[in-house]
């Protein structure tokens, strides 16, 4: 089912006591547009809680005093959930009902990198998280955020043009799935322009950072492919360095920054035995 309100809007799939995935998508996705993935999880026993970030599918536009610190808002967006998870878990403690442990969240991109941060500052909330190419605060100059915020603008005023044809487009990609094609353009058309126009991607904290700040185990997924992976082999490198205990890295060859999508089974092969082993413990 879909809840809405000033809240963020999201898909819920999955029984009360099951293992929780918290997925958070990236800059012009949305809930729905990761139905492959909801599908996926939640026939392998998970509850899956698809969220629509703020100004995106379902959720509430972005006001003006928001955009000022976009990057904040995605965090207290996320702690918002999380919180709000935390309190029916207690409730259903507080009735002798059966309970799930503390949710694990799968944030990709613009997703992952608010996971991160919200990861490191409020640990006790999340169990373990995925981050899935995180978009690398702190790697792009503000001009060049400004440049492709713009660009992604444009793009969505042209699919809002000629819908049929972003449409005929996402069908054709063999690298998008059936399932998610027409919900892609329809995210993307959702997406509020105001916060395109700011370049705002992730929360204002340096990336590495908030990966040697991570407090609870984490799982980097990373593709290699040209010009389109946002980690990839440096960003490997680099985390490397850090050494923080915590961090599990993969990488998914041929993968591009949706490895989900461009390498489904190579990233699916790298999350799932990760999500099966924090079951375990």
């Amino acid at each position: 089912m879909t809840y809405s309100s000033r809240s963020l809007a999201r898909i819920v799939v999955g029984p009360d006591d099951a293992p929780t995935l918290v997925l958070l998508h990236g800059i012009t996705s949305s809930a729905v547009s990761q139905a492959d993935a909801i599908d996926h999880w939640s026939a392998l026993g998970y509850r899956v809680i698809a969220v629509d970030a703020r100004g995106h599918g379902l959720s509430p536009r972005w006001e003006s005093d928001e955009l000022e610190r976009a990057g904040e808002v995605l965090v207290d967006d996320a702690v918002a959930v999380l919180e709000d998870l935390e309190i029916q878990a207690r409730g259903r403690r507080a009735l002798g009902l059966p309970d799930a442990p503390a949710p694990v969240v799968i944030g990709h991109s613009m997703g992952a990198a608010t996971a991160m941060v919200v990861a490191g500052r409020r640990p006790e909330l999340v169990r373990g998280v995925v981050l899935h190419d995180p978009a690398r605060y702190g790697s792009r100059s503000p001009a060049e955020l400004l440049a492709r915020g713009a660009g992604r603008e444009r793009a969505r005023r042209a699919e809002v043009a000629d819908p049929a044809a972003a449409v005929a487009r996402a069908l054709a990609d063999p690298e998008v799935p059936d399932s998610e094609a027409v919900a892609g353009v329809w995210a993307s058309q959702r997406t509020d322009p105001a916060l395109l126009r700011t370049g705002v991607v992730a929360p204002e904290v340096e990336w590495t950072e908030a990966m040697a700040e991570l407090a609870v185990p984490a799982l980097l997924v990373t593709g290699d492919r040209p010009g389109a992976a946002r980690v990839g082999h440096e960003g490997l490198e680099v985390v490397g360095r850090l050494a923080n205990p915590l961090v599990t890295t993969a990488l998914v060859p041929g993968g591009a920054h949706d490895v989900r999508r461009t390498r489904p089974a190579g990233f699916y092969d790298a999350v799932d035995p990760w999500l099966a082993g924090l079951d375990e413990q």
